[in-house]
């Protein structure tokens, strides 16, 4: 607890400052697209056979019920914080690495960190797609562009959800096959083409340290920090999109709430359960 104990006052301030962002009139990424600028340029998500590293879940069911903010109290605060940390971390949680007032919950905390590195692979799967059709001046009208990268995103969703074993070659044949008309399609050398740019541009993507992954990453963290300190009420919902707005994955709030449920979950009961302990060793740090 070390560490959150020196990072939770500037997680806590630029939560305090994310809420307050959401009563302004003037949310700079409302509305907006994914910069241009933000090319992809591996390998943490992915194999080298291609599979991605962790076998993905189907998204964990939302509980439909309210669940509590944190009001910055210490010790709710650092043991949110540390699930977050660990959930997001780019090592696989094992029990070694869990406290032992955790080791009880290490399936649910890994299949929440497999829910995070998901929403990261179909963030980043929808960024580059988005930035294939823009290269190529496929679609002119961003009404339709959208329309087509959220079809896009949800075949991917539904192939990672469906398949364990998916991985770099499955997702681009999915991304590789909307076009706006046929006339694509039956041209196998652009489209053999098309399918090997989006590949080089996913791997490289998803690599630790690149600048997309990166980026994306922080959005999801940002996305899930924000449920998982605001509960998961209109808040924390808000909180969410507003960070996954900006890499162009809003469409993916509800998975990351249902991931950070969990987390507020785990947490909640931790507290209860070991507060007196969780309090000793704040007291003594």
């Amino acid at each position: 607890m070390d560490f959150i104990h020196i990072v939770k006052d500037q997680e806590w301030n630029e939560h305090k400052n994310s809420l307050l962002a959401l009563t302004s009139d003037e949310n700079p990424y409302q509305g907006h697209l994914p910069s241009a600028a933000l090319r992809t340029a591996g390998s943490l998500m992915v194999k080298t056979n291609g599979n991605i590293v962790t076998s993905v879940p189907s998204a964990a069911t939302n509980t439909g019920n309210q669940q509590p903010e944190c009001n910055g109290e210490r010790v709710d605060l650092m043991v949110r914080l540390g699930l977050l940390k660990l959930v997001s971390g780019i090592s696989g949680i094992t029990e070694e690495s869990l406290p032992e007032t955790l080791k009880l919950n290490l399936s649910r905390l890994r299949a929440v960190q497999a829910q995070i590195q998901m929403i990261i692979v179909i963030s980043t799967g929808i960024l580059v797609f988005r930035q294939i059709l823009m290269s190529e001046q496929a679609l002119v009208n961003p009404v339709e562009m959208e329309s087509i990268v959220v079809r896009c995103g949800k075949d991917v969703l539904e192939l990672l959800d469906r398949s364990e074993e998916a991985g770099v070659e499955e997702i681009v044949e999915i991304m590789s096959g909307f076009s706006r008309d046929g006339e694509e399609a039956s041209n196998t050398n652009k489209l053999q083409a098309r399918k090997a740019v989006m590949s080089r541009m996913l791997v490289k993507s998803l690599q630790a340290g690149d600048t997309v992954f990166e980026r994306i990453s922080h959005a999801v963290y940002l996305a899930t920090r924000g449920v998982v300190l605001a509960g998961n009420g209109p808040q924390g919902r808000k909180l969410a999109e507003m960070a996954l707005r900006r890499v162009g994955a809003v469409d993916l709030t509800d998975r990351v709430v249902a991931a950070a449920e969990i987390l507020v979950a785990v947490a909640t009961v931790s507290v209860n359960v070991h507060g007196q302990w969780y309090k000793y060793l704040t007291d003594n740090m």
